[in-house]
Order: structure tokens, then sequence, then C-alpha cells
């Protein structure tokens, strides 16, 4: 072979080798800017780079959304979904890593020359003049809005392309890969939407990072810059006609102390002075600044928080605000309201926890009869006995309702409340349990199982005897009472082992079961409890067969809309207002013959 053939076929092979970069990265799109068409995993790319993925996102949709979210990652408490709830306005959450003002304010501009939005909600916290323009390293910071910039995905570091194919496809709980959610632009917080919040010292326990908080905060030397840059976002807004709605998000009191307060009011005296800005909502310090249950971490407050801001922004007074949580900071208030937060004589009160926080015991009875042999049953003597110590004892039955109102409501529970629960469905919680707890005026309620409603002799299709449950006709009259309440014991998950194959146990997923086998079956085991159930109202409630909780199963109940769900691990509960995890895997005492009034109350602090 000639030299010259040699140097054609080297040219030919070079530039083969050199499109392979480039064709995985367009083909398997890790930072998803090319269209991600192949997999249609947004979220991943994103995870790599959330200013190109959702800047890329946004602009493949022109016309879907009409309103934005922008800010550093402290605007992810903002829901998109509740903002539409609110507006009719379909919203998406621009927000990014770090606090850079000037990328703010050029994405601000690109999306009100480029998307025409109705509404901008713009997130800006004391760190925002903090920094600004830092330098730009490496693909995973790349910004958008300037000349060819996707040039540098194209020759991004293959192991990004061989990353995204290895982890496809992305499982239904959040994995490492689905950092954000791509259809609202917000952080992915299935598994700590769902994670059980109760007792303080068990909190600091699991984040320890709220014992000894530490804080990035560099000193506000770019007040002059972000305030200019925040200015400009107004002006454009204003010539627009687009509604610019200000938000200075809380944050915890530790991280307060670290700001000094006369550049604090420097910042925010010239946010109000602009004259396109009549004011701002000031969430900054307040009595949820001292609760670290109220945030992931010392940085980013949870999503229940986020939709209390934006109901006192609304004026929706039906959800639970503390009093001293949202203040509208103007220029003639904005210096006592800075000094009130941050000054050294702040005015700034700690609350009790007993004024948003309360105990509950939750008790968990199954069959009632005298002959007390049967497992987990209580004799009717015993079930009177022990009513009868609650009521001397000071304690009052109430219903999930009284519950739910005070979580998400803030509507004061009685002194001392306490929830009696009944698993399985028995005939005897209708004949026995139901006349008791008429008399004392108690709530109950029952969590039924759907195979074995209405069933008084054989399980299933077995030979195997059951002891009799209840029916349509019981369940109305105790229903129609006001007292009672049935809820979901799961339809067919409570297996048993000597009669079930495959036994399933409780809610678990088998081990050869995907996860969409398992969702498949759970969601039509729901759907039947749904409609086994429908005459007496929504399932709100749902009691984990054998006390078995899975992160999937938690998940997936969460998005199936039960608001509070049971245990069998013994324990009191703590409940917190405007914090719905604190009624996940609520902790239940199990009820039986063995138990005695006295050991009762001392079970539940009685």
């Amino acid at each position: 072979m000639t030299a010259k053939r040699w140097v054609i076929m080297f040219c030919i092979v070079s530039i083969i080798l050199a499109s392979i970069v480039p064709m995985m990265n367009i083909i398997i799109d890790p930072f998803s800017v090319f269209g991600d068409r192949l997999y249609e995993w947004n979220s991943h790319g994103m995870t790599n780079n959330p200013k190109a993925a959702k800047f890329a996102y946004v602009d493949a949709r022109r016309g879907e959304f009409d309103a934005f979210i922008i800010g550093p990652s402290g605007a992810s408490v903002f829901s998109p979904d509740k903002l539409e709830e609110y507006t009719g306005l379909r919203w998406y959450n621009m927000f990014n890593y770090g606090s850079d003002m000037e990328y703010m304010g050029k994405l601000a501009k690109y999306l009100i020359e480029n998307h025409m939005p109705k509404h901008i909600l713009l997130v800006l916290p004391a760190v925002s003049a903090v920094s600004y323009a830092p330098a730009i390293w490496g693909v995973t910071n790349e910004q958008p809005m300037k000349p060819f910039w996707r040039t540098p995905f194209l020759f991004a570091n293959p192991q990004y392309a061989v990353n995204k194919a290895k982890a496809y496809p992305p499982p239904y709980v959040q994995g490492g890969w689905d950092v954000f959610v791509a259809r609202t632009g917000t952080y992915n917080k299935t598994r700590r939407a769902i994670e059980p919040i109760g007792a303080m010292e068990d909190y600091l326990i699991a984040y320890p990072e709220f014992v000894a908080p530490r804080f990035w905060n560099q000193g506000m030397i770019y007040i002059e810059e972000s305030t200019l840059v925040v200015a400009e976002i107004a002006q454009m807004c204003s010539e627009q006609g687009i509604e610019l709605t200000i938000v200075a998000p809380p944050m915890l009191a530790e991280e307060i102390s670290s700001y000094n307060v006369e550049k604090v009011q420097d910042f925010y005296s010239g946010i109000t002075d602009i004259a396109d800005i009549n004011g701002l909502w000031y969430f900054i310090t307040s009595s949820v600044s001292y609760e670290p249950r109220y945030f992931y971490d010392t940085t980013h407050a949870r999503t229940a928080i986020g939709n209390i801001m934006i109901a006192k922004m609304f004026g929706d007074n039906s959800l639970y605000i503390p009093d001293d949580f949202g203040i509208w900071m103007t220029s003639e208030n904005v210096d006592l309201v800075i000094e009130a937060g941050f000054g050294e004589e702040a005015i700034l009160q700690k609350l009790s926890t007993e004024e948003y926080t309360a105990e509950l015991p939750v008790l968990m009875y199954h069959h009632l009869t005298d002959n007390v042999g049967t497992y987990s049953a209580i004799s009717i003597s015993g079930f009177v006995e022990h009513m009868e110590a609650l009521v001397e004892a000071g304690f009052t039955a109430v219903s999930l309702e009284q519950v739910m109102d005070y979580v998400y409501r803030g509507i004061d529970l009685p002194e001392k409340p306490i929830l009696i629960t009944f698993d399985d469905g028995y005939e005897s919680n209708y004949t026995v349990a139901f006349p008791i707890l008429q008399e004392f005026g108690f709530h109950g309620t029952i969590f039924a199982i759907g195979v074995t409603y209405d069933k008084k002799d054989l399980y299933k299709d077995t030979e195997r005897q059951i002891i009799p449950h209840f029916g349509h006709q019981e369940a109305r009259e105790m229903v129609n009472s006001g007292l009672i309440s049935i809820q979901s014991h799961s339809f067919d998950m409570h297996n048993v082992e000597e009669e079930d194959d495959p036994f399933r146990d409780g809610v678990l997923q088998f081990s050869y079961e995907s996860d969409d086998e398992y969702l498949d079956m759970f969601r039509n085991d729901h759907a039947l409890m749904e409609a086994l159930l429908q005459d007496y109202g929504d399932i709100i409630a749902f009691a984990y067969p054998y006390g078995r909780i899975s992160t999937i199963s938690a998940v997936l109940l969460n998005e199936l809309g039960v608001k509070l769900t049971f245990s069998v691990d013994p324990g009191i509960n703590t409940i917190i207002k405007g914090l719905p995890q604190s009624l996940f895997a609520l902790k239940r005492f199990n009820m039986d013959d063995d138990v005695s009034p006295e050991d009762m109350l001392a079970m539940i602090g009685g």
C-alpha cells in the first residue's frame, strides 16, 4: 500500500473514531440537550447539568408553560402543581444549583423574550448576594444561552453516555440518576416525602447535620450587582405585562445568625426601592426557622413548607400557617422586619413544641370474644375495662379526620387524644366493639381486608374456617353513626401462609417480581378496595398487613392519595402541624387480654 493510501486510510479511521464520541452523546444524550429521543429520560440529564437540561426541556416544549419559577436551589420548595391550583397557569421550576444572579438575569430575559410567560416567581434568599458570575468548570456546569452552547456536550467524556445506558431503565423509586422530576423541574423527593417524621430526638439521629449545622456564607459582597439584576427583571416584566412575585424563603435560625444585619438590610432595602417592585413576600425568619423537621437539610425547606408559603401568598387560610410566618415587606417596613429577624435584639420567638406538636398514642385491637385463646383477641370485659380506663385517665378517642385537621389545618386536638383501631374487619367489631364505643362516645377506625369482607365461614375458596367478618350492612350502620371509619388493610395482601400459594408477606415484593408487575398488582388491589368501600368515603388510611413496610409501597400509597399509614411497631407518635410526613408509619400498641388497663395506661403515658 502506497504512502498516499496509508494517509487516506489513517484520515478515514481518525474521522470515524472522532465521530464515535459525538454520535454517542447525541444518541444516548446523557445531558438531555439533544432531545433525548432514544431514552426519554430527561431527569438523568437534569441530574448531570440542570441548567442545560432544563433549558433544553422547556425550549422543546414552547407554549406548554406560561409561568416560571426562577432562583437557586432553595426555589425547589415551590411546587408547580400547587401553584397551578391557585393560578390556573402551567408552571415550570427552572431553579438550578448555586445562587448565580447573573445567570438568573439571563434566564429571565430569555424566558420573557422567547416564552412570553404570564407570571414569574423569583426566589430571592439572602444568599443571592453572595455569588455572582462564578467561574464555569467542566461540562456539568456549562450554561446555555450562548453561541454554540451545545458543543461541549458533543465532546463530553463518553463515560457519561455509558453510565446512562447502564442505568436505564430508571426505577420507580427515585435513584441516584433521578435527582429531578423532569415534568416539573423540581427536586425528586419521592423518598424524602414518605419518610416518617416524629420525635425530635429521632430526627436528629437520622439527620445529625442539624445538631451542629454548617453553612456556606462568603459574605454578601454582590449586593449592588444582584439588585441591578432584579431591577432589570422587574423592568422587563413591567414592560411586557408579566406578573412578578418575589419571595425570600425560610432559613434555619443557625444560618440566620451567620449574616450581618446591616448587609441584609442593604440588600432587601435595595430590592424594595426598585420602581417596578411594590414589595416582596418575606419568609426568612419566623418560628419555622427553629424547627429542623420543617427542613430536608440545613439549606432546603420541605415541600410542605413551600405549600404553606403558597397558601399564605394567595390568602388561603384552609391550611395551617404559623401566625408569624410570612410578611409582605415593602420599603416602609423593610428595616424593621430585617432587624426583628437578624438583629442582636431579635424579637423572633421560638415556639414551645406543644404549640405545634401533639403526642398521639394508637391502640390496635383485632377480634373481641370471650374465647381469648384466639390470637390477638381481647375479652369483652377486658375491652370495656380499657375504655373505662381511658375515660378515667382523661383520654379522648379522636377520628382520622380530626388528626388530619390537626396536621393539615392546624386545628387543635382535645387534650390527651388517642386513636382506637381494629385490624381485619371482624364481625365482633360491629356486634361488640361498636356498641361499647357508642356508649363512650369514642371514635374508632376499622381496617378491613377485602377478600374476607362479609365472609362468615371459609377463607377464600379453601376449607379453612375463619372468624366471621362484617359486610356492607354492618359497615353502613357503623359509618352512618359518625363514630366509625372503614379503611384499608389491603384487598388481598393479608395472605395466610398455609393457604396462599404463592404467599405474599404483607405488601412486600416477590423476589422475581419486577417493579412494573408489583405496581400493577398493588394499584389493582387498591382499586378493588376503593370499589368495595366506595359508599363510605375515600380511602385515606392504610394499615400495613403484618406491619411489613417497603419504600416502594410507601411511595405508591402516597401517590394514590393515602394520607395516614399504620405500622405494628409499638410507641407513641409525635404529629406535627404542617408536616404530613408525621402521619406515615404511625406506631400502634397491640391490645389483647394480656394487657391490663394499668399496662395500657403505662404504655400510652396515661
